[in-house]
């Protein structure tokens, strides 16, 4: 037979999601990675990281801030480079500038069809994660969390957008949160898809030097005795992790609590609109959702729910494509 058996033995590609604020190290992570190491260098930071094997994709600032450009070079010179991981540092300033240009454009109403602002921006986000995940590498995706104030109280958000996370999931095996606790830092696995997560790998020898081989044998049950523990505070008790889009008067995750109802993700409030026949498919109503949400910009689970529950009953039933 012509056809190689799978070895059961391999582990995955590393294909894993980072976050954290500014200066907790997320960019230095990429150098903890299998190396050679390809870095899209979207927040034109590549020059500040010293060490490892890196090799940029483009010396021109565009090329790693285009999708199209990203997929023709990687297309053109990934074959024979022997590149380990591709790092994407950040998503967030390659999808980020496709929204807020969206979003400009049709409040200028400078678009005849505002809907095909967010299908392009759908799109890209569909041809980079095709375009990144074609090789066969490791790939590490970087977005940056961010401390703000909402309604009088703390509030940390994504700069990723809910949506664009939700679509990338389909390409990630992991996602991962750097997370401090006093004078020392680690990764948190948030969510995996093997089932393992909630536990935090700490950076023990410092510069995330075998943290990855570590959070690989945690996912996939080859860490022995060494098992990871959950952050504490100096006082003994256990952190809190706040969910990194949780929001004062997010109901979603407990609607009971206050006898609302919520979508529990984008992704269940855009399959219930196609179920009411309000969209012909899930792209249509990915769309319809995304635009809606830049509008009117709502700030909890609850008010979306509201304007997006509203919005959807007053279309008229579509028939859905065969």
């Amino acid at each position: 037979m012509a056809f190689k058996r799978v070895d059961k033995d391999i582990l995955p590609p590393r294909r894993w999601a980072l976050k954290g604020r500014y200066g907790d190290g997320k960019s230095t992570f990429i150098l903890a990675m299998r190396q050679p190491a390809l870095i899209v260098d979207a927040d034109g930071r590549r020059h500040e990281l010293k060490g490892g094997e890196l090799y940029e994709l483009s010396e021109e600032p565009a090329d790693n801030r285009s999708v199209e450009r990203i997929q023709d070079l990687l297309d053109q010179n990934m074959p024979g480079s022997n590149i380990k991981t591709i790092a994407i540092d950040s998503v967030t300033s390659l999808i980020g500038s496709s929204i807020a240009r969206a979003m400009l454009d049709n409040a200028a109403d400078r678009n005849r069809n505002k809907n095909q602002a967010w299908v392009d921006k759908a799109e890209k986000m569909r041809l980079l994660q095709d375009s990144v995940t074609a090789h066969g590498t490791h790939v590490l995706w970087v977005w940056h969390l961010e401390d703000g104030q909402l309604n009088g109280q703390h509030h940390v958000r994504e700069t990723l957008p809910e949506t664009e996370r939700e679509r990338l999931f389909r390409s990630l095996n992991a996602s991962l949160r750097i997370v401090r606790e006093s004078d020392r830092r680690g990764i948190l696995v948030e969510w995996s898809r093997e089932g393992p997560s909630g536990m935090v790998i700490w950076d023990e020898q410092g510069h995330w030097q075998g943290v990855p081989e570590r959070i690989e044998a945690a996912l996939y049950g080859r860490s022995g005795d060494a098992k990871p523990t959950p952050p504490k505070s100096p006082l003994g008790k256990p952190m809190v992790m706040e969910p990194a889009n949780s929001e004062p008067d997010d109901v979603s995750a407990n609607p009971q609590a206050r006898n609302v109802l919520t979508f529990h993700s984008p992704n269940e409030a855009i399959s219930w609109a196609v179920e009411q026949g309000a969209f012909a498919d899930v792209f249509a109503a990915e769309i319809a959702y995304d635009q809606l949400r830049g509008e009117m910009k709502p700030r909890n689970a609850k008010e979306m729910y509201i304007a997006w529950t509203g919005f959807v009953r007053k279309q008229k039933p579509e028939r859905r494509r065969a």
